[in-house]
């Protein structure tokens, strides 16, 4: 299998990089989030994966302060609506399966660093979107391993 390059039409799950420029209303992702709406109708969802991540960076400083100050928290509150608007494709059998196969593909300090990467792509997969992303080296590595009973793998690189 092999890493493609998103078309317009291609179906797209927003990585947790892009999401994050997204919430911090980034003018140039608004802007291309904008044209997929236009084109798709619907916004990009996010995979189960990248909004975990998102909302780990919260509990985190919760955690951390014992409660966010004024700025963070309206930052979360942005985040919850955001993952509202945009919905979540869930982590399913099928992106379980090809998870799997890449996560054995991969040597210990790869599946270190990119055991969330993973989880995004195999859920994007199963749900038969693409990815946008910035890192795209990433998501190489991970087209790398992909099962024989997955699709390609397509990519969007957004920089903000």
């Amino acid at each position: 299998m092999a890493i493609l390059s998103a078309t317009f039409k291609t179906l797209l799950a927003l990585d947790n990089d892009v999401f994050t420029d997204l919430r911090n209303r980034r003018p140039h992702i608004v802007a291309l989030v904008e044209d997929y709406r236009r084109n798709h109708k619907l916004l990009p969802p996010l995979t189960a994966m990248t909004v975990f991540q998102a909302r780990f960076g919260f509990d985190k400083e919760i955690a951390r302060l014992g409660a966010l100050d004024e700025r963070f928290e309206e930052s979360r509150v942005r985040m919850e609506q955001a993952i509202k608007d945009c919905g979540v494709l869930e982590i399913n059998d099928r992106a379980a399966a090809i998870a799997s196969h890449i996560f054995a593909r991969l040597s210990a300090s790869e599946r270190n660093k990119h055991w969330a990467d993973v989880f995004i792509a195999a859920t994007a997969l199963a749900h038969d979107h693409g990815v946008v992303t910035r890192n795209r080296t990433d998501f190489e590595l991970i087209g790398q391993h992909l099962p024989s009973f997955a699709e390609d793998l397509h990519l969007a690189i957004w920089k903000s």
